[in-house]
């Protein structure tokens, strides 16, 4: 027998017995191991029925739909329903206790949150359960990716340029022309026309919570509701830079490489590079769950957890062609011990 399986076979063993936790090895992901796990005697989120109402994001219907089955299997007495009508319900639905779970293709918001913990009395907790895909051709979460117009000889940026770009009152300076970023000849004097989101949609609330630290956007900003509209305007526009959905290059549209320092390294955001963290506008996949202060987590909600997150949970992530990416084994025991 090989030192790995070895020791994943003592590892199971172990844990079967509830001495150490369920861990593989160092460098892999947490090992599930199915615990007994009862519905509590009442809960808003059991339906009359007798099933688990979870909700959230529609787009992530293919792995849920999978990670019930698995859990189903393992506990062969549960059973759920999905209640999914949109990242927008998530946390109204958790708010109110009436989901196991709500999934969401973003972060929640700071208004979000507010109006939460107002009838929760504190936050909920957040899991990272994926990295966002980048193809949306699925109607996935995408990661972001910065735009230009092909006329326009630009080929890469770092994100504090965005940033100078995309916002003002940057402390050593705004950017507001190309020549700025080092374009000469007749781009040197050329206005930059910046495009994007509003504010406080899920990739504005990103770039406000990730990128603009919170900064104002310039005056100049133009902002679409979706990638198809800002892409869109784009295309017509060989002065404009856009921020919008990874992976949408076009013919008459090139991606920027992005780097966090002007020595490198830039990336375009391969899969390989957004799941061990060098692009710099990658995004995840989040579950919310309630976590009442001072009180340990539901345990069905805790047991379910330990499925997405170990090695069979995201290797049903995995399996989805053009899908998310699974986070990485460090990621994924990061995110179990919160469950403690």
């Amino acid at each position: 027998m090989s030192r790995y399986l070895f020791q994943c076979a003592f590892s199971i063993g172990i844990a079967l017995a509830g001495l150490v936790p369920t861990v593989a090895s160092a460098d892999d992901y947490p090992v599930y191991v199915p615990g007994t796990v009862v519905l509590p005697g009442a809960a808003d989120y059991i339906l009359p029925d007798g099933s688990v109402a979870e909700g959230g994001a529609k787009h992530v219907h293919y792995i849920v739909e999978r990670f019930n089955q698995r859990f189903t299997q393992d506990h062969p007495k549960i059973r759920f329903h999905d209640l999914s009508k949109g990242t927008t319900s998530a946390i109204p639905l958790l708010t109110h206790g009436k989901i196991l779970f709500g999934s969401m293709g973003r972060e929640i918001t700071p208004l979000e949150v507010n109006s939460y913990k107002k009838i929760a009395g504190a936050a909920p907790l957040e899991i990272r359960i994926a990295h966002t895909s980048d193809d949306t051709s699925q109607d996935l979460a995408t990661s972001l990716a910065v735009y230009v117009n092909r006329a326009n000889p630009l080929t890469k940026i770092t994100r504090h340029q965005l940033q100078q770009i995309m916002s003002v009152g940057n402390a050593d300076g705004d950017y507001s022309n190309w020549g700025q970023l080092g374009l000469k000849g007749e781009w040197e004097a050329r206005l930059i026309h910046p495009y994007g989101t509003p504010e406080y949609t899920g990739f504005g609330s990103y770039m406000q919570l990730e990128q603009l630290a919170g900064k104002s956007l310039p005056p100049t900003y133009e902002y679409y509701g979706d990638t198809d509209h800002i892409l869109k305007r784009l295309e017509a526009d060989p002065a404009g830079i856009a921020v919008a959905a990874l992976g949408r290059e076009t013919a008459s549209l090139r991606q920027l490489a992005i780097a966090e320092e002007t020595s490198g390294p830039y990336s375009l955001g391969s899969r390989d590079d957004v799941q061990n963290g060098r692009y710099v506008l990658g995004r995840y996949l989040y579950f919310y769950v309630n976590r009442p202060a001072g009180k340990p987590l539901d345990p069905l909600v805790r047991e379910y957890l330990k499925l997405v997150l170990s090695k069979d949970g995201q290797a049903i992530i995995a399996s989805q062609k053009k899908g998310y990416i699974p986070l990485t084994p460090a990621e994924a025991r990061a995110e179990m011990a919160k469950l403690d």
